[in-house]
């Protein structure tokens, strides 16, 4: 099998010459894997030169098509071989074959009314168009929790503490657990994240995995975050981001200081669904109800909280949800300095997901949200910091590509 790649204005075409059989459909899964993960979402595969497909090629074709049209991509097969035609009428799969009698290629969708084209913004490391979601949208609104020593000492929930509610409004992040027994979320209090509907949290029972809860119908979840932030109002502003073509990768930093910058405020919620380069940052392992106030000390931090050695999760997807602020600001306490030479402080939570490229254009973050949730659950949840040591540190999260949602945070 040889795969080689050309380019027509955004259209990539994959040519495939030999069998697309059990051997070589990893191979070519591969090559479509990269030219999606590389940001392409039009996608043509030429079999001119494929005398056989099997059914393990036939099972990496139909998966590439939906992939791109869960997310308004394209994707078909053509110029096709005679036999290749053959087998896939046989099994269904006539839609994949493109028009080819037509001198424009054929849509998977049919297209979205014309809107104005979006703003521009540019940065050393990054490309941004902008798009307003709601010009008369008020500031969030934000409400700290706790004290912002917390960890340091003991955190738990009194006894009477009644749950919170997580709905589709509600932004928040911190130490908390879902479910409205606080004794129960008291021993289990770890990483906790909420956006539009869906609230994750890392339990510190052991638990290998985030657990999760969605808003629907009826149902709104509910459970504790006696230390953390939490806000509501609607996300007025989004920022389509890519790295530049000299750049690997763009930095959490950087994000964050545009959506300061472009928000226009002393302090801005920031949510972010991007294509990973890799995450640094820690998560909790143990309850604090009650420990020893010298627990965050080498050797025993080890005890208490799991670090990522270097970036992880790469290649994968997040959801991130996040504060920057600049210093001095009244949110500092429950803040950290961003990097080193950026003179912003943040706090951010990152929920890791499996590998989905991101539809281009103009994202709704209820509906993204709502998508992502019902295709695939959170591997991780992680604090993200930024590793500053020298020579051994991981440095800071870094992202491909991907949607940022921000808003100003009220006074």
């Amino acid at each position: 099998m040889e795969i080689t790649t050309a380019r027509a204005a955004d259209l990539v075409t994959l040519r495939l010459a030999g069998r697309l059989d059990a051997n070589w459909c990893q191979p070519v899964q591969d090559a479509i894997s990269a030219t999606i993960r590389a940001g392409e979402h039009r996608l043509r595969l030429d079999l001119a030169a494929v005398p056989y497909i099997s059914s393990a090629g036939l099972r990496v074709l139909l998966a590439a098509y939906k992939q791109l049209r869960a997310i308004k991509g394209e994707f078909s097969l053509g110029p096709v071989s005679a036999e290749a035609r053959s087998v896939l009428e046989l099994a269904g799969l006539s839609m994949l074959l493109a028009d080819l009698g037509s001198t424009a290629f054929q849509p998977a969708s049919a297209p979205s009314a014309p809107s104005a084209a979006p703003a521009q913004h540019r940065s050393a490391r990054a490309t941004y168009e902008l798009h307003t979601l709601s010009a008369s949208a008020a500031p969030l609104t934000l409400a700290a929790l706790g004290d912002p020593a917390g960890p340091a000492t003991a955190v738990s929930i009194p006894p009477l503490q009644k749950p919170l509610a997580f709905g589709p409004a509600v932004f928040a992040l911190g130490l908390g657990a879902l479910g409205p027994d606080p004794r129960e979320a008291s021993a289990r209090l770890g990483e906790f994240l909420a956006i539009s509907g869906a609230a994750v949290f890392q339990p510190t029972d052991g638990s290998a995995r985030p657990d999760f809860a969605l808003c629907q119908a009826g149902f709104v979840p509910q459970g504790h975050l006696p230390l953390g932030l939490r806000g509501e109002g609607q996300f007025s502003r989004l920022a389509r981001f890519s790295a530049a073509d000299d750049a690997p990768a763009v930095p959490l930093s950087e994000l964050a200081a545009t959506a300061l910058e472009l928000s226009g405020a002393e302090a801005a919620a920031l949510v972010l669904y991007a294509e990973n380069a890799g995450l640094v940052g820690a998560t909790l392992r143990r309850p604090l109800e009650a420990a020893p106030s010298d627990r965050f000390a080498f050797p025993q931090i080890r005890d208490w909280l799991s670090f990522t050695a270097e970036r992880a999760h790469r290649d994968g997807t997040s959801l991130v949800v996040g504060v920057v602020a600049r210093p001095g600001h009244k949110l500092s306490p429950w803040l950290r300095p961003l990097a080193k030479d950026v003179p912003l402080r943040g706090h951010f939570h990152a929920a890791a997901f499996p590998y989905r490229p991101i539809r281009k254009g103009r994202l709704e973050l209820p509906a993204t949200i709502a998508e992502l949730f019902e295709n695939s659950a959170p591997q991780a949840l992680l604090h993200l910091l930024a590793d500053q040591r020298e020579i051994t540190g991981a440095g800071e999260s870094e992202f491909a590509r991907g949607a940022l949602w921000f808003a100003p945070i009220s006074a």
